[in-house]
């Protein structure tokens, strides 16, 4: 008699998304190619009140390793991607935009490197950069950025040496000074650390505080070749107004000062962590120096550049709130 018990995964991909009907087939397409196959995807959806359920449904029919769950109400960006990892099982789990693309062979390269280092804690990739149709940014080799086409800024992603030092101390820096992405947020994590975090807290970066907790438990470790591809497109998350990110984060309409909340997760970060005083005292002036960074940021106005950039690639006049959320 066959044995009926059913296996689980190795993987689970938690895609969480609102309204993404342009995007997704794309998305779950790149997933569903992928030459690591023991995984399941687990989506959830915001409400949406577009085509994104009619989109999900067809896929749930022809691969048996979706799983389509579906919130009565937008819970906010923040809590579908914390809702998605308690939904999943799996000793390993990944995070995936609706929005952002992969090569092939990326899960398969992020499974290996985890095999091959025990204590690593997570393992990405390079990261490219492509517009709204999926048209890679043009690369300069000398400066090692991406060209932003529509503005014609070097967008330099998030180096694959972030969280690779040997030391916490040193891979909390990595994440503080040079995480300005987040990417590796998409990478893939062992579940057992995941846990030891508090997933993503309620305010703008809070990608990077995850990053920062996951960095004091091990190392991470990428691959250079960029498999990952982060899209930048008109009305992305990313282009979004402070106001505008609250509501995206957050439906329930909480007033609260972003900054403060962001170093009081950061001050907190070491806290429980297995790592000994002297590294949680580096770890406390390190983000005081962060502190003088943002200040650095504010006096040389770079906040309102960034600003400006990512308005550029608004289309107010043709813009809908179906590009708007993940």
């Amino acid at each position: 008699m066959a044995n009926s018990t059913h296996r689980a995964p190795q993987l689970s991909i938690g895609l969480p998304v609102y309204n993404g009907e342009r995007f997704l087939p794309q998305a779950l397409e790149c997933l569903l190619a992928q030459t690591f196959g023991d995984y399941e995807i687990v989506i959830g959806d915001n409400g949406s009140t577009d085509r994104t359920q009619e989109i999900c449904q067809d896929y749930v029919k022809r691969d048996r390793r979706l799983r389509y769950v579906r919130h009565e109400r937008n819970l906010g960006a923040v809590a579908n991607f914390n809702r998605v990892f308690h939904l999943s099982a799996a000793p390993l789990f990944k995070w995936a935009a609706h929005d952002d693309l992969h090569r092939e062979t990326y899960l398969e390269t992020c499974i290996r490197l985890l095999d091959q280092h025990p204590g690593v804690v997570l393992a990405h990739s390079g990261t490219a950069f492509v517009d709204d149709r999926g048209q890679p940014f043009p690369f300069d080799a000398r400066s090692g950025a991406y060209i932003d086409p529509r503005t014609g800024t070097r967008q330099k992603a998030d180096s694959p040496e972030v969280g690779d030092s040997a030391s916490p101390a040193a891979r909390f820096w990595q994440v503080l000074a040079g995480a300005c992405w987040g990417t590796h947020s998409f990478g893939v994590i062992r579940r057992e650390a995941l846990l030891k975090t508090r997933l993503l807290p309620n305010f703008a970066g809070s990608d990077r505080v995850l990053l920062g907790e996951l960095a004091l438990l091990g190392r991470f470790k990428s691959s250079q070749e960029p498999l990952f591809l982060r899209r930048l497109c008109p009305n992305g998350s990313w282009t979004l107004s402070r106001e505008e990110l609250k509501g995206y984060l957050s439906t329930g309409g909480e007033a609260y000062n972003r900054r403060t909340r962001q170093l009081e997760a950061y001050f907190s970060a070491p806290r429980g962590k297995p790592i000994g005083r002297l590294d949680k005292l580096i770890c406390t002036a390190m983000v005081a120096a962060h502190c003088v960074k943002i200040g650095g940021r504010l006096l040389t106005r770079k906040d309102a550049r960034d600003t400006k950039e990512r308005s550029a690639w608004r289309h107010p006049a043709a813009a809908s709130n179906s590009e708007v959320l993940k």
